[in-house]
């Protein structure tokens, strides 16, 4: 697609998909023509694309709108407004009462004589930018809320000593404090711990709300790792800090048979204070018991640092922690989202600052790879060798589909006007799909392969997977459905038959397997067809992936050598837990009687003598061990596969004493 051709896209989309009705009749825009280029765009799942980057500058609304607008056809790859988003705070006085929000004092871009007042609108400040920075988080709400927050709280001691994030109100409160405690709004961390309520008000709860405000808040003032020294009197406050990340005890000060009255907190689930669901109890503990997650978060930044921990932190906090979640839960929640975010080192600092304050984690991080023996195992010999068996195959079975993952060239014809069909922009798997529709230029775009099957097939069937996108360029009016059908016809084109067909208000987003038994064309040549219509302002999508026309000439798969004694062999399908196809080169492991999985794995080694038999799955996924194996027992297993999270089966493999030959069991792997 031409520069100018991806300049009226991204300029038809902001008029007519961003801006509100409102908008349009007062905005005036401009594309920077010099500006725009081609550019690699990298999704968040790190997918590639080649892209026009086009850049529109708007006012009335304000707007400086960056566009990478697919280079191959007229789609939008992202769109954003990347105008520096404008922090928006009010800062109000109670005057010593509990009126919220109050007297306004401060509005943004304005200054205040009241210290207090502007301690507190400078520190939400600061908490605003950290958001914004490190995670392009616009405000409290993600969505740029006003940022409310009012002083001089409180018509009594108690009310004064206090500052909290007000749900309700979406705003925060800031007590004069007194004896114990300067101006609340002086701390940084202070403000950030309480705006931090606001993003974690709706995630974790209990203690594990007070450990991710105070988590923040250590990384908003990254100065230390303590929460409160610069709001704290010391003396009276035996200490000269509220909480201390790196040392909850507060140099062994917290006392676990009295934690309500004692300093610090604890550092160990040895020490957890079990509490009642009591205000007098800190409601179960909430301020006593988050010093233990606290002081995990401090372990994983000494050992990543800072700003990976944060990242994880987030993650956890925004997408994966759940309400309900309790200290098991978090540990697991952290785990993944270093997992997601890194991979092994880091996920291995979480797993063992969550092991050092004492809560198991075995078992529930994610594992490393245990490297593939550096040569296929060769069994030890027994006395009595069995004959080596026939590979297991689906019997009598071909694909008779030439690049049915479309990753490679040929078999498929495109019938298009000038765009690709074959692309990246979103595989099933591989890196490749069939992409159909995604405009409303062409009326009528097709992909097809001609196949001839086997006159003496017993069962034919298609199958393949496929993905239904609606979007429309302009929402606010009324647009035609686009329409996607799958069909076989003759290699002159005419339909034999509708496979399946599709409307774009049917669109769900989610890849699905189609599955269909066409037997009855055994012995023709047909077409497999991909079609799509769209129409003007439909630019709905039809993906399809992972294609296979199964021709079987026979149900029978090669059978399974005798053996001597009451010996079996081992067979059965290694398959994926996200595409369900078969994965070929796994190796299925039998590890000898009495040696479990997890010690064999342990060095990341498994050597020769460790190994009774093996197998190795063919390209349908399925496999059968070289060696019959005593029935009767039960004996470890190791899975592996290039690409995929080991299995590791402590007494997984158990065989009655009659057992048929062979003895079936199947594994299912999670990719890495």
């Amino acid at each position: 697609m031409s520069k100018d051709d991806a300049e009226r896209v991204a300029l038809e989309n902001l008029l007519q998909s961003q801006l509100e009705p409102d908008e349009r009749a007062t905005v005036s825009s401009e594309v920077l023509h010099e500006k725009t280029q081609l550019m690699v765009y990298v999704d968040d799942k790190g997918k590639a694309s080649l892209t026009w980057n086009v850049i529109i500058m708007t006012d009335a609304p304000l707007g400086q709108w960056m566009y990478f607008v697919n280079a191959g056809r007229p789609a939008i790859v992202h769109a954003f407004d990347s105008a520096e988003h404008v922090k928006q705070r009010k800062t109000y006085t109670a005057n010593n009462t509990t009126s919220i929000p109050g007297r306004l004092l401060i509005d943004e871009g304005q200054r205040s004589n009241d210290n207090i007042a502007q301690a507190a609108h400078d520190n939400a400040g600061k908490v605003y930018d950290y958001y914004s920075n490190t995670f392009q988080r616009d405000a409290i709400d993600g969505a740029g809320s006003t940022m409310v927050s009012t002083v001089h709280y409180g018509s009594s001691a108690e009310d004064a000593q206090n500052a909290a994030w007000i749900s309700q109100r979406q705003q925060m409160i800031y007590g004069d404090g007194g004896r114990i405690f300067q101006p609340l709004a002086l701390g940084l961390d202070v403000v950030g711990h309480e705006f931090t309520h606001g993003v974690t008000g709706a995630t974790a709860s209990g203690a594990l709300n007070e450990s991710y405000s105070d988590v923040f808040a250590a990384m908003i003032d990254r100065a230390n790792w303590t929460i409160g020294e610069t709001v704290i009197k010391s003396p009276p406050f035996p200490v000269p800090y509220l909480r201390n990340m790196e040392d909850p005890s507060a140099g062994g000060r917290y006392d676990a048979s009295n934690p309500l009255q004692s300093v610090g907190q604890p550092s160990n689930m040895s020490e957890y204070a079990n509490l009642p669901f009591t205000r007098k109890s800190d409601n179960g503990g909430v301020h006593v018991n988050n010093g233990i997650p606290n002081h995990v978060a401090f372990l994983v930044a000494q050992a990543i640092g800072r700003e990976k921990t944060e990242q994880i932190y987030y993650r956890t906090l925004t997408q994966i922690l759940t309400p309900d979640a309790d200290f098991k839960a978090a540990a697991q929640a952290t785990m993944q989202a270093a997992q997601d975010l890194f991979g092994g080192t880091e996920v291995n600092a979480v797993s063992s600052a969550w092991q050092a304050v004492g809560l198991d984690v075995s078992g529930n991080a994610p594992q490393n790879n245990p490297t593939p023996p550096a040569r296929t195992p060769s069994p030890t010999p027994s006395k009595a060798k069995q004959p080596t068996p026939v590979p297991q195959t689906t019997g009598g079975c071909t694909n008779v589909i030439v690049n049915g993952g479309f990753e490679a060239s040929g078999g498929w014809v495109e019938e298009t006007a000038n765009t690709s069909i074959i692309d990246t922009e979103l595989p099933h798997s591989g890196q490749r799909s069939a992409w159909l529709g995604g405009q409303d230029q062409e009326t009528l775009q097709y992909i097809y392969q001609d196949v001839s099957i086997p006159a003496n097939a017993a069962s034919v069937k298609l199958n393949y997977w496929r993905l239904v996108h609606e979007e429309k360029k302009d929402t606010n009016q009324q647009v035609d459905d686009a329409k996607f059908w799958t069909v076989l016809a003759n290699s002159d084109g005419d339909v034999l038959a509708t496979v399946e067909q599709f409307v774009s208000s049917q669109g769900d987003d989610n890849w699905a397997q189609s599955s269909f038994d066409i037997t009855q064309f055994a012995g023709k040549t047909v077409r497999v067809a991909f079609i799509a219509s769209n129409p003007q302002n439909n630019i709905s999508s039809y993906f399809v992936d992972d294609v296979e026309l199964l021709s079987c000439t026979s149900g029978t798969p090669p059978e399974t050598p005798p053996t001597s004694g009451n010996n079996v062999f081992v067979t059965g399908l290694v398959k994926s837990s996200v595409t369900g196809r078969g994965i070929e080169g796994a190796l299925f492991i039998v590890l000898k009687e009495g040696l479990s999985a997890s010690d064999a794995a342990a060095d990341d080694n498994i050597t020769d003598d460790e190994v009774l038999t093996f197998g190795t799955s063919d390209a349908n996924g399925t496999y059968q061990t070289n060696d019959a194996i005593p029935a009767g027992k039960t004996y470890s297993v190791v899975v592996i596969a290039q690409g995929f999270r080991p299995i590791l089966a402590d007494d997984g493999l158990k065989i009655p004493s009659n057992a048929t030959n062979p003895f079936k069991i199947n594994a299912t792997m999670r990719p890495n």
